[in-house]
């Protein structure tokens, strides 16, 4: 009896075709990067009989594969999120003179501290996480393209897009790209279902989790003047409004946490200064990579796919405004502005790469076959090319 009922729940989960469309871009998406990460993790490179040539073979002796991936995964980012998970922040007075993790929002460390205290480790655990949001991001953002009045071809074609997105192996590794990407596509899903207080509690957990989760404020804000303005509804904006109150509560949490370990509240941004981040002129990162066009990639900074990235993002909410998605379109402004307020270029993509109102953008778009076939294998080749550069560690593809 218990088989029978288990049965007809997967039949009807998978009769939702939400469901289906979030698994089928999940289950392709992933299994790539896990065999290139793999492949690339196996791979045993020799020098050859001809000088300034190698043989490369690639052997399966080195399995297991839970080590190979460990190896593959714990660079860059990674280590600080595993190294916050595992000791926490640094409790002493504040200096920027080298890098420091208070730069790093507690949101996603923490709850792979939890899940540790079940697996008993934290670099394959993490990944783990990461899988299970970004499943449950894809699955909530089909449903928000519905509940926008887009067509179910439409939803399926953004998850497509992001599942594919040239950077989006980020969302396999234990950082909070998957955990960041679910709260805010949930917190704009519950809003527009007009369930305002669990939408400002996910965003008070998004701005735990990176600083422009505080951008769902203003968002959310304009999305509730478009939804209730036609109504005139003073009384249900006292009741509902006070609901967006909530999105700011992580990163204020955060703040008072650093100031009681470190005496500066602000020492997620001015710790910032030790990579060479500082505020600056929104479009100076544009400007000068414009000044050299044929540098397209540099130390750690793939220009040309960071500079791509923020003139999709930027057109893309430039078309929602057009469109008079007020909402859709301040949040994939302000964020992209936001990233670019760092005088960087440098990881721009993977910026740009979590701001969800780019695929329902995309996915309009889309439309037009030969346009969705261009982005899908512009978007593909790129993929496959990042995330082995990624595996192999390039610098140019761990930020």
């Amino acid at each position: 009896m218990k088989q029978l009922h288990v049965s007809e729940t997967i039949r009807r989960l998978l009769g939702d075709r939400s469901v289906r469309a979030a698994l089928f871009a999940f289950t392709l998406s992933r299994v790539i990067v896990l065999v290139i990460f793999v492949l690339v993790g196996l791979r045993e490179t020799v020098p050859d009989r001809v000088p300034e040539h190698f043989d490369t073979t690639v052997s399966l002796s080195k399995a297991p594969i839970a080590p190979i991936l460990r190896q593959q995964l714990m660079t860059a980012d990674v280590n600080w999120y595993v190294g916050i998970a595992e000791r926490g922040y640094e409790q002493m007075p504040f200096n920027a003179d080298v890098p420091r993790n208070w730069a790093f929002f507690p949101l996603f460390p923490l709850l792979l501290r939890f899940a540790s205290y079940v697996t008993g480790e934290f670099v394959i655990t993490g990944m783990a996480l990461s899988h299970i949001c970004f499943l449950l991001a894809l699955f909530l953002l089909h449903r928000l393209t519905l509940l926008l009045g887009l067509s179910a071809d439409d939803a399926d074609r953004s998850l497509f897009y992001v599942a594919l997105f040239p950077t989006s192996y980020f969302f396999s590794i234990p950082l909070p790209e998957s955990l960041f990407l679910m709260l805010t596509v949930a917190s704009f899903y519950f809003a527009k279902s007009e369930r305002w207080w669990l939408a400002g509690l996910l965003g008070a957990f998004a701005s735990a989790t990176r600083t422009t989760g505080v951008l769902l404020l203003p968002a959310l804000a304009v999305l509730y003047w478009e939804m209730y303005r036609p109504l005139g509804s003073i009384r249900t904006w006292r009741k509902d409004g006070l609901a967006l109150l909530l999105v700011p509560a992580g990163l204020l949490s955060f703040m008072i946490y650093l100031y009681v370990i470190t005496g500066n509240a602000f020492a997620f941004k001015d710790a910032m200064a030790a990579w060479g981040r500082k505020a600056g002129f929104f479009f100076s990162p544009l400007f000068d990579y414009l000044r050299h066009p044929a540098e397209i990639a540099a130390h750690w900074d793939f220009k040309l796919v960071n500079f791509s990235a923020v003139l999709l993002a930027f057109a893309c909410g430039i078309a929602l405004l057009k469109r008079r998605q007020f909402a859709l379109a301040a949040y994939t402004l302000l964020a992209v502005l936001v990233a670019l307020s760092s005088a960087l270029l440098q990881s721009q993509a993977r910026y740009a790469m979590v701001v969800f109102p780019v695929y329902i953008t995309l996915a309009m778009a889309g439309r037009q076959p030969k346009f969705d076939q261009v982005i899908r294998t512009v978007f593909l080749v790129l993929f496959a090319l990042m995330s082995a550069l990624f595996a192999a560690h390039f610098t140019l593809a761990l930020t």
